[in-house]
């Protein structure tokens, strides 16, 4: 006589109905007010240099001073702002948050990881968003990869399942990475639970 012993090494995490999660059209908006709002953010923090220089209080180049403090408002917004309950302005307005695989506050250190990614790498913002379509959890390339999750704000999960490694084959890459295996039926659970309300 055989057991077959399930791999839960990697833990679990929550999942939810699949109309909960953010997909394509409002993570392009969040992306596209928080864009235009890091804009202003630069725009308003580059008023005093041009100020100093228009005066001619200073002499020589800002730009070092202005891109220090400019990067680290970025930061500031895309990582500790994005993360609390308030959430950043697209978040807010579109009625989103991003959970980590627990339903918690993904750390800073994880959203740190997630605003680099989606500035240098390894993936292309476009080839991140796309990536949307062919996700059961409507998780981008680096939400897959840091085990994080856009959902509504008032979203519940609907149950808790093992972490196991998923891989996809495509282009000639072989990605891997920690996915929610659902239970059989979760989908059409769900599914039925929309239909009756």
């Amino acid at each position: 006589m055989s057991i077959r012993l399930a791999d839960n090494s990697l833990g679990d995490a929550d999942y939810y109905e699949k109309k909960q999660y953010a997909g394509f059209l409002p993570r392009l908006l969040v992306t596209a007010i928080d864009l235009l709002v890091l804009l202003i953010v630069g725009t308003v923090l580059w008023i005093p240099f041009a100020i100093l220089i228009i005066s001619g209080a200073i002499d020589g180049d800002p730009s070092g001073c202005f891109w220090l403090l400019y990067l680290t408002a970025i930061w500031v917004y895309l990582a500790p702002v994005k993360r609390s309950d308030f959430g950043s302005i697209g978040f807010k307005l579109l009625g989103i948050r991003l959970v980590n695989a627990k339903g918690g506050k993904p750390s800073l250190l994880t959203m740190t990881m997630r605003m680099t990614m989606w500035m240098f790498g390894p993936f292309s913002p476009v080839l991140d968003l796309l990536w949307l379509g062919a996700d059961t959890e409507q998780q981008s390339l680096r939400d897959c990869y840091l085990s994080t999750y856009l959902v509504k704000r008032n979203s519940v999960p609907i149950g808790r399942a093992p972490i196991h490694l998923t891989q996809y084959y495509a282009t000639g890459f072989t990605l891997s990475y920690p996915r929610v295996s659902r239970p059989k039926g979760a989908a059409s659970q769900s599914d039925s639970t929309e239909s009756k309300q």
